[in-house]
């Protein structure tokens, strides 16, 4: 097709508008951040808060305790929906160091707390709990997602696997004196 000439002088103008017009209707490129442990991470309508982190080497006790392939790695976080609509909250992973992912485990059995599998929250709605992992012990970023599952955030989760010091049955302790009674 050949345009008159009058026509073709446009040409030069109207094809950068046109691209600058399509190009306002495309989402922004996504940046995927990494969040301290207690911010508020917001994605979409949800806003999401890592509160803590707990190991554990297993649930319950005797025969019928649950045991892990590694160590249960509990992430407690709140989740709230600040949309005028019900959404559902995604399900989580982490990821070790070495860029290995682990799936949020759906079974809840003996976990404190438990957060659910599946989660639904209305407007205005929050929820709270924890969400249990089957990992190595170590260092994770908690993967979170907006409620359509196409934003990403993380949520650093440092390792604290520390335990309570050991008391030695045969260690002294030291002796304190009376406070001096008052006349």
């Amino acid at each position: 097709m050949v345009l008159p000439m009058p026509r073709r002088r446009w040409l030069p103008v109207l094809i950068p508008l046109c691209a600058a017009v399509l190009a306002s209707c495309v989402d922004p490129v996504w940046e995927v951040r990494t969040y301290p442990l207690g911010e508020k991470v917001t994605i979409g309508h949800l806003t999401y808060v890592g509160v803590e982190t707990q190991w554990y080497p297993e649930f319950g006790e005797g025969p019928g305790a649950r045991v892990p392939r590694n160590q249960f790695l509990l992430v407690r976080l709140s989740v709230s929906n600040g949309g005028s609509a019900q959404a559902a909250v995604p399900n989580l992973s982490v990821e070790d160091s070495d860029g290995h992912r682990f799936p949020e485990l759906t079974n809840g059995d003996g976990v404190p707390d438990w957060i659910g599998a599946v989660r639904t929250l209305a407007p205005a709605d929050s929820l709270a709990g924890n969400a249990v992992f089957d990992v190595p012990a170590g260092h994770y970023r908690l993967h979170i997602l907006d409620e359509e599952g196409q934003h990403e955030a993380r949520i650093d989760l440092p390792f604290n696997f520390s335990t309570a010091p050991e008391e030695d049955p045969d260690q002294e302790l030291p002796k304190t004196s009376p406070a001096p009674a008052k006349e």
